[in-house]
């Protein structure tokens, strides 16, 4: 009975295989002015009010991260508000917004800055080589 089921699962996990799909992707555009953007970014520490953390269940614990409002003006496709839900008395709720970054978003961004600096460096070196050998001379 267990090797059936076990056959069973494998035939299933097979079938999944078979039917996935790969999502496309449309518009590749290779980031620009990375280094502009993230410059633009100010990371802070900061902590939810008490009172709010508790009614939404969020961390009181110190956060790191970036001002929603600043951080949207910055690189505004990183930021995104969301309605949290929370209990404003028996079976009573209201709803608070929350402005969220989404850091896994900003990770492309920064190794496009990291790749412009990196350029940046190569240029300033091949410069000062330059430099270096005229003087030599």
């Amino acid at each position: 009975m267990k090797r059936a089921i076990s056959f069973a699962v494998l035939l299933a996990a097979a079938s999944l295989k078979l039917n996935a799909q790969e999502v496309v992707q449309q518009n590749v555009k290779s980031i620009e002015n990375a280094i502009g953007q993230v410059t633009k970014l100010e990371p802070v520490s900061f902590n939810y009010d008490t009172a709010w953390a508790e009614k939404l269940k969020l961390s009181a614990r110190p956060q790191y991260g970036f001002v929603g409002a600043d951080a949207k003006a910055a690189v505004p496709g990183i930021v995104s508000v969301q309605a949290k839900a929370y209990s404003s008395g028996k079976n009573a709720f209201k709803n608070a917004t929350i402005t969220k970054v989404d850091y896994e978003s900003l990770v492309p961004l920064l190794v496009a800055s990291i790749k412009e600096q990196q350029e940046q460096i190569e240029q300033l070196k091949a410069e000062l080589n330059s430099l270096k050998s005229r003087n030599t001379k």
